[in-house]
C-alpha cells in the first residue's frame, strides 16, 4: 500500500501564516509531530488528519494533494469562498 504523501500541508500552513507550534496547538499534538507529517516521516492518524484539515480550512483530501479542488478552494480568500460557496448552495437547490 502506498504511503499518503502530506506535504501539501507545509504550504497549506505556511500560506494561512501558520507556524508550526500554533497548528500543534490548534490540533493537540506536539511541533515534532506536525515536522513528522510535513516531511513524511509519519502519517497522522485519521483523527489528528481530520484535526489539520478543519485547522487549515479544507478537507484530508487537500492535505495530501495540492491539484485537489479541495485544497484550491483553501487558498481562495474567506470573500471568493463565500462566492463559491452560495454558487454551490444556489446549483445544490436547483437540482432538488
Amino acid at each position: 500500500m502506498k504511503k499518503l504523501d502530506f506535504k501539501n500541508m507545509q504550504t497549506l500552513r505556511e500560506n494561512k501564516k501558520i507556524t508550526q507550534v500554533k497548528l500543534s496547538m490548534m490540533v493537540g499534538v506536539s511541533q515534532q509531530s506536525i515536522t513528522y507529517y510535513e516531511t513524511n516521516t509519519r502519517t497522522p492518524s485519521l483523527p489528528v488528519a481530520l484535526k489539520i484539515a478543519k485547522a487549515l480550512n479544507t478537507c484530508v483530501e487537500g492535505l495530501i494533494d495540492e491539484n485537489s479542488i479541495f485544497a484550491k478552494y483553501a487558498y481562495l480568500s474567506n470573500e471568493d469562498k463565500e462566492i463559491i460557496d452560495k454558487m454551490i448552495e444556489n446549483l445544490y437547490n436547483k437540482s432538488k
